[in-house]
């Protein structure tokens, strides 16, 4: 995790030369690096868990703004 976090602070950019490559997250590219126990420490997952929260609280503040 340190390493893709100092990567990240120096480059904007969290991949390396070597490691599993995350890619940039973007409304179309939802995915994430997620971190797991066992002898595969490291896979990119959907970052899709939360979606109806998300469009509540989107709908909610559309309706009353801050």
């Amino acid at each position: 995790m340190a390493d893709y976090l100092i990567r990240f602070v120096n480059d904007l950019n969290p991949n390396g030369k070597t490691g599993i490559q995350w890619p940039k997250y973007t409304s179309a590219n939802t995915n994430m690096l997620t971190f797991l126990d066992g002898l595969v420490p490291l896979t990119i997952t959907k970052d899709d868990y939360r979606v109806k929260e998300m469009n509540k609280l989107k709908e909610i503040l559309l309706k009353y703004p801050v």
